[in-house]
Parts: C-alpha cells; structure tokens; sequence
C-alpha cells in the first residue's frame, strides 16, 4: 500500500506536525521522528495527532525504536513500526507488577534484641491489665496463618470511603425534582386553569339577495352596493390547424403589342393613354404605355399617316387570351389597330384562407383551453378568495393566421396562433363576510336586540357575472343567522369565579338561550378563573326557520 512518509524536524511543534499530516496525499502517513523526539514527547501531542489523521480519513504510523515513545504511543493507539518495511502494531502496556511479600513482616527475620525488646514491652503492658472478671476469657478467633509458600490474605477494609460524585449527582436530582415540582404547581394554580363556556343560542334565517358591482378599484360599501375584487388572469399561447374554405382564380394575363394606326385626317395629334381598350370579340386587351399618334401629313400623291406600337396585356387570367395575331376594335376614334399574337395567359382555381376560416379556428382554440385555463384559475387564487366562475372571460387576444387571410394555402391547410389573456374575479372572503354581516345588520330592527352570529358566506353564492367598465356586476345570494344580542365580554364578567351549576342557572335565563355547558381544564379545576382572558366564550347555534319564530 502507498504511504507518505514525514520526517519531523526537532524544531517542529505539533501545529506544524498536523499540518503536514492534512497535507498527505495517501491514506496511510508515516511519522519518522529525529533522534531528539521534540514535540512526540509528550502524550497529549500523540493524542492530537491520531485524531488529526482520523478526522482527515488516514491512518498515522510511529516509526521509532526509541522505547520511550513506545509507552506513551501505546497509550495514544498509535500504531508502531520498527523502520518504512515492517507491520505496524499498537504497542501493549504492561501490567503493573504488585509484589504481596514487600507488606509482610517476617518476625524471625528481625535481631534478637528487638524480639527481647518487644517481649519485655508486653509483659510490662499485661501488669497494669486490670482483672474485671474470674470467668475464662472467651476465645477470640484468629485467621489461620499461611502455611508453606503460601501469601499472606489481605485484610479487609472495615469501611467504605463515600462516593461523593454518586452523591452530589443524586443532589443535583433532587434538587431538579423540587424545582420542576415548584414550577408545576405554579403552572397548575396560576397559569392553567382555564374554562370553556358554550352557550347554544336559537337562531333565525336572513336572506341575502342582491346585485353588486365588483372591481379591484372599489371598496367595500353597503350603501353603494359595491365590494372590493381580486382579480388573477393568464396568458395563453395556442395554435390550431385548419382547412381552408376559400377558392379563387389565379394566374397570368396574356401580353403582346398592338399596332395602331391612325385612320382619321387631321393635323391634331391623337393620345393613346394607358389602359386604352381593344378588344376582339369577348378578349379584351389594354396598353401598358402611352402614346401619340401625330397628324397627317401630305406625302406624294397620297396622304400619310402616323403609326406606333404599344404593349398590351389582357384584361382577366387565363389561356383563352393567348390568341392568334388579328385585327382589333379600339376604344379611340380615328385609329385602327393590328395585335400581334398574345401568349403567357394562364387560369387556375386554388384554396384561399378566409376570415371565417380564422373566426373558426378561434372558436375551437377557445373550446378547447377554456376549461383548463379557467381551473387553473382558479387556484391561483388563495384559500382566502372566493371564485366568481362566471367571471371567466377572454381579455386581450392576438392571432396570425399563416397563410394570411386571402392567401392561397398550397395545400389546403393553414395555422392559426392564439395569444389570449383569460381573467377571473374573485372576492376576499373577509370582505364578502363583512358586507353580509353589515347588509344582514342593516335589515335587524335595532329595538329587536338581535346581531349576527353567522354570515353564511361559506355557502354563499356569487352567479351571473357580467363585465362593465368598473369591474362588473354579480349577484349575491346568502343565508345569515341571527339571533339574541350576547355579548361575550358580558359573559365572561358574568361566569366568572362561579361553578357549574351557578353559571347554567345565570346564562338559562337569558331570553333565547337553549343551552349552556362549561368545560374546565385542567381536570382539577371546578370552578371559572378570575381573569377573563382565561375564559373563552363559544357558541352553538340552534337553527330555526322562519316559521318557527
């Protein structure tokens, strides 16, 4: 396997040392440390450079002999090999040899003098024992001595030294516990407690129907019967082939020249214009130039008159004008004319784009992307914005026909490219919400005590849209419910502090409350806070119909 192999300066420190570690390019780096070890002297720089070498992804190899980098590299993992050639391996670190024989004290070993010294110590000792009983003296048992090559037991330790770590650790615990305790019970008397009080109230239907102009311009106004709109729209880019419907007669016009002369006497010039006629039968022809036929002149023994000759061109397409050269009838008095024989005339019946083929290409464009678009529409508009589906409508539209109208198609085909911008109205459903409950106010008698309790305006319907100047008109169609005036800060100032029963018995007499229920959190609590804005305050409603009141 490749390697890298860096020889370490005495005067690298290990900064650098994990430098050039980073920097191998193998997995496998070879340390080779001088003779004066330097920074490896040291446990904590082995450390740091085996973690170095893992992090990096390499794996790090000491090459020494030296035996006092071995211990401190076998306490570092760092594998070890004798030079560039041999297996690395993690050194071993030897067992501590504990010798039981240094603790024993051999008596036969110490000088005579010392035996005699202590003895006499002993006998000295046992005068001043005082005799506290005749009774034999019980026999104390004593551990029976080593016998042969055999150590000496330990003795046990009468006692344990504390644990201090065990014990602070269970102080910690117990201290948390007391303190999560605390913040409990202050969490459970002044932040907890919490009641719910639903109140089922009788209801009655108020239906809303009527026309309203829309716009984004706008702003939301009863009286006007307007209300703010929200409009998205999209840009479509379409294309539809078509057939081409049209016919028409295209070719060349027959051309030759034409020689007139003059027939009639007189000094005054004659004008041919351009466009003069002459026609043979039911061919007619025309000039392409002008020209002048000058007056007559006196020759010898006869007159003279003038001739020219002009270029002509048939007046419709077709081969039927490529006629042999003969005499013509001409438009202009006084002139005859002879036409030479016309030829390049040619007719033929091709199909043409009309406008009605685009009408109808349109038309299938829009059939075709219309429920598409108007679902894609709609989801660009926010949960919050109600769709008007009647609002879907085509603004703005490009189209190119190719070929264009009145062009021959060379196969009877042509391509239609639509560019239409489609828009839908939509109104914010905090804005519907607010013009049902203000229209739905406006129709309660004030001296009846009654308010809104619902809008209705998920159910509310929005039909027959059309576009205008502002925006455009819709008609609204929805169901209000309304019922006694309960107010809920009046509620809360009413339940508060009591129970159960007091609160049911309080709010039933309210002229159309059906029902009341209080719900408590946590489980414990058994009676309504003090704060109101620990008391949330619902309602259900009991629908009636108008019969019903």
């Amino acid at each position: 396997m490749n390697k890298d192999v860096i020889y370490i300066d005495v005067e690298d420190d290990v900064t650098a040392i994990t430098g050039k570690v980073k920097d191998a390019k193998e997995k496998v780096v070879a340390l080779v440390p001088p003779k004066r070890t330097g920074a490896l002297q040291s446990a904590v720089n082995l450390r740091i450079l085996q973690r170095t070498a893992k992090n990096a992804g390499k794996h790090l190899v000491l090459i020494t002999n030296d035996q006092s980098l071995i211990p401190l590299a076998a306490g570092a993992g760092l594998p070890i090999a004798k030079n560039l050639q041999t297996k690395p391996e993690v050194p071993e670190i030897a067992a501590l040899q504990v010798d039981d024989d240094d603790d024993i004290i051999d008596g036969s070993l110490l000088p005579v003098g010392e035996h005699a010294a202590s003895t006499d110590r002993t006998k000295q000792a046992a005068k001043h024992i005082p005799v506290t009983s005749a009774a034999t003296p019980e026999k104390k048992s004593y551990a029976k001595p080593p016998q042969g090559d055999e150590s000496p037991r330990k003795s046990k330790v009468a006692g344990k030294v504390p644990n201090f770590s065990s014990f602070r650790k269970k102080l910690i615990f117990i201290i948390l516990g007391v303190l999560l305790l605390i913040g409990f019970l202050v969490w459970a008397i002044f932040f907890a407690p919490h009641a719910t009080v639903t109140i089922t109230a009788k209801t009655s239907d108020e239906r809303i129907s009527t026309a309203l102009t829309v716009g984004t311009a706008l702003t939301t106004n009863v009286d006007n019967a307007t209300i703010k709109a929200v409009q998205v729209q999209t840009k479509e880019e379409s294309s539809v082939e078509f057939a081409a419907t049209g016919t028409e007669e295209q070719g060349e016009r027959a051309t030759g020249t034409m020689e007139i002369t003059r027939t009639s006497i007189g000094a005054r010039p004659i004008s041919i214009p351009v466009g003069t006629g002459f026609s043979s039968g039911d061919y007619t022809y025309t000039t392409t130039e002008s020209a002048t036929l000058g007056g007559t002149e006196i020759g010898e023994g006869d007159i003279v008159q003038d001739t020219v000759k002009v270029g002509v061109r048939a007046v419709n397409i077709g081969g039927e004008y490529n006629l042999s050269a003969r005499d013509y009838d001409a438009t202009v008095r006084g002139v005859e004319a002879s036409g030479s024989a016309m030829s390049g005339g040619s007719k033929k019946t091709v199909k043409i784009v009309t406008q009605a083929d685009v009408q109808k290409a349109s038309e299938q464009i829009a059939a075709k992307n219309s429920d598409e678009i108007k679902a894609a529409l709609k989801k660009k508009f926010p949960s919050s914005v109600k769709a008007i589906d009647s609002s879907f409508r085509t603004g703005q539209a490009e189209t190119a026909a190719a070929p264009e109208v009145g062009k021959e198609a060379p196969d009877g085909n042509a391509t239609l490219t639509s560019s239409v911008t489609y828009l839908m109205d939509g109104i914010s459903t905090s804005e519907l919400e607010k013009y049902i409950e203000a229209a739905a106010k406006s129709r309660v008698s004030q001296e009846s005590d009654q308010r809104v309790y619902e809008s209705g305006v998920a159910e509310a319907q929005l039909a027959d849209f059309a576009a205008n100047e502002a925006g455009g008109t819709v008609n609204l169609t929805a169901v209000a419910q309304v019922g006694p005036e309960i107010k809920d800060n009046d509620i809360k100032n009413r339940v508060k502090t009591k129970r159960f029963g007091d609160i049911q018995e309080d709010l039933k007499s309210i002229q159309g409350v059906d029902d009341v229920d209080v719900k408590f959190f946590p489980f414990w609590v058994n009676t309504v806070p003090e704060d109101t804005n620990k008391i949330t305050v619902k309602f259900n409603l009991d629908r009636a119909s108008a019969n019903d009141e």
